[in-house]
């Protein structure tokens, strides 16, 4: 077992044997015959424990244990109690996720100070399978599908290449003691209900069952990389990046494959999820404007693109400019104030600089975010009066470009949309002495 193991680190990059690796070590089974494969194998490795004080004297008892074979072998060990019981009514969570989130942020936390190269866990084949199991019963794409990987990041397993019922025999051939957890036998958990009443079932049709899982997670796992390559090469096909929002073309998502699939691919960094990617796809011909919400992020059904933003706080601030005012910071960026003497050559004029007659204008300006009911006199339109809301639209802006627009009065009086047109009241003429020029930079 120790050059089957010895092979499979080899063989998926888990770790060069010079590099330092710290066990996750409960007591149990796998992970002790998991510190004596590595004990025998002499690799450099240290144990850590965690105490989730969920068993009473049975959790301090497994404790005591790993630090005793840490002790007879002289190497690094590290031991932490948890509150796990109060950690779950704190946070709302299962006693799974709290021990999980509690061990690896702890295992991390040990890693890191003590210049451990990975963390390492004993899970095995029927781990895997389990995995693969409870996802497909709780519905996943095909990444729910390969099982547990081999290496993520800073944690391997080396054990993966073995089923249980070798580790119990590695054991019992060569006289290893180990803690029985109860709570095993017991069918409160998910995955203990797969482990004693669906996998014996499965392995009654199939009594090649072990060999069948190892080569179909292969299978899984190629698959999944080739799904991955096929969805980067779309993604780049379909979407563009604008400054900080993401434009995902209608026309070319509809005509992939699997319209859906690639949405929900695009948008679960995001924080969306299927129903909701799915909800989008039915939406694209008959709710134009509509804007779909997750945690972090929206995605505004625009006439031809989806269009995807980071949600940032509504704000009803407004920012007074006094005349003394070289630059004021606001949240679509800042403007730049500068008195001029010449008029400037208005054929090289840019949206993001406006210039005003300075005796037009009263300070202190107020700058904010346009509302329903605010109106201007847009330059170049003789004077006639115009809603700011209408005046966007006509622009052909989309709802989210409309939601960051600012303005600029002087006196209650528009003056400025900011970055778009100037007020036909204020401008600049050949009777005009100073000149304001205010330029934007987000």
């Amino acid at each position: 077992m120790i050059q089957t193991l010895q092979d499979f680190i080899q063989k998926e990059n888990l770790f060069h044997p010079k590099e330092r690796i710290l066990l996750a070590v409960s007591g149990g089974v796998d992970s002790i015959v998991l510190c004596h494969l590595f004990h025998q194998a002499k690799f450099k490795f240290g144990i850590a424990h965690c105490n989730f004080q969920l068993r009473g004297s049975d959790s301090d008892g497994d404790a005591l244990f790993v630090k005793s074979l840490a002790e007879e072998w002289q190497i690094p060990f590290f031991e932490i109690a948890f509150e796990t019981n109060k950690y779950v009514e704190e946070n709302k969570v299962s006693i799974q996720v709290a021990a999980r989130d509690l061990r690896y942020d702890w295992l991390e936390k040990i890693r890191n100070e003590n210049d451990f190269q990975y963390i390492a866990t004993a899970h095995h084949l029927d781990d895997s399978l389990e995995t693969i199991l409870y996802n497909f019963t709780k519905g996943c794409g095909i990444r729910g599908l390969h099982g547990i990987l081999p290496k993520v990041k800073n944690v391997i397993r080396p054990l993966l290449f073995s089923h249980k019922k070798e580790v119990l025999l590695f054991a019992k051939n060569h006289k290893i003691s180990f803690r029985e957890d109860a709570s095993n036998a017991t069918d409160k958990y998910a995955r203990n209900n797969i482990r004693h009443h669906v996998i014996p079932v499965l392995e009654k049709m199939n009594p090649s069952l072990p060999k069948t899982v190892t080569e179909n997670i292969q299978r899984l796992t190629e698959t999944e990389r080739l799904f991955n390559y096929a969805i980067t090469l779309l993604q780049k096909e379909i979407t563009e990046q604008r400054g900080e929002q993401l434009f995902i073309h209608l026309e070319k998502l509809k005509a992939t494959p699997a319209p859906a699939t690639l949405l929900f691919e695009i948008l679960q960094p995001f924080n969306f999820n299927n129903d909701q990617t799915a909800q989008m796809i039915n939406s694209i011909d008959h709710q134009a404007g509509a804007i779909f919400h997750s945690s972090t992020h929206q995605v505004l059904l625009d006439r031809d693109f989806f269009i995807v933003k980071k949600t940032t706080p509504t704000t009803d601030h407004q920012f007074f400019i006094n005349e003394n005012d070289a630059v004021i910071n606001f949240p679509a960026g800042h403007l730049s104030f500068e008195i001029e003497s010449q008029v400037p050559d208005f054929s090289q004029k840019e949206k993001q600089v406006a210039h005003f007659d300075l005796r037009k204008i009263k300070f202190p300006l107020t700058l904010r975010k346009w509302k329903a009911g605010d109106y201007f006199h847009p330059i170049g339109m003789q004077g006639q009066k115009k809603k700011v809301k209408k005046f966007l639209t006509d622009l052909k802006l989309n709802r989210f470009e409309k939601e960051d627009t600012w303005i600029l009065e002087s006196e209650g009086e528009i003056c400025w949309v900011v970055g778009i047109r100037e007020d036909e009241r204020f401008k600049v003429d050949d009777e005009s002495g100073s000149i304001l020029t205010i330029s934007m930079l987000k």
